[in-house]
């Protein structure tokens, strides 16, 4: 709910410091102001009033991961294609059904990801 400057009234009420420090707390930690954490919990957005640091940071750690497993995997296949004579067809074929697993699971866990950073953007 975005509102004008001029619209919005101010209020002043006491609490006790243990409240406050909560609030101070909170805001940072959430990286919002005091006033717009308050005005989401009476809004009754608490869902909303998440850290989202950690989950981004384990998207980083796993997109990284991902991008280190995609290296492997062009390393394989290089191998793969320079020793191709060498390699026995029933090799070649679990290879590539295990390649093809690996794929489904990778792309649903990029679709799972997005939807993620989506929900929290």
């Amino acid at each position: 709910m975005k509102d004008n400057a001029a619209t919005l009234k101010l209020v002043a009420f006491r609490i006790h410091p243990n409240q406050e420090a909560q609030i101070i707390a909170d805001s940072k930690r959430l990286n919002i102001s005091k006033s717009e954490l308050v005005r989401r919990k009476l809004n009754g957005s608490e869902a909303k009033i998440i850290d989202t640091s950690g989950i981004l940071n384990a998207i980083s750690k796993i997109v990284s991961e991902q991008a280190r497993v995609n290296n492997n995997i062009n390393q394989l296949a290089k191998h793969a294609n320079t020793y191709r004579d060498r390699i026995s067809l029933k090799l070649f074929q679990d290879h590539t059904i295990q390649m093809a697993k690996h794929l489904e699971y990778r792309d649903n866990m990029n679709k799972v990801l997005k939807q993620i950073y989506q929900a929290i953007k």
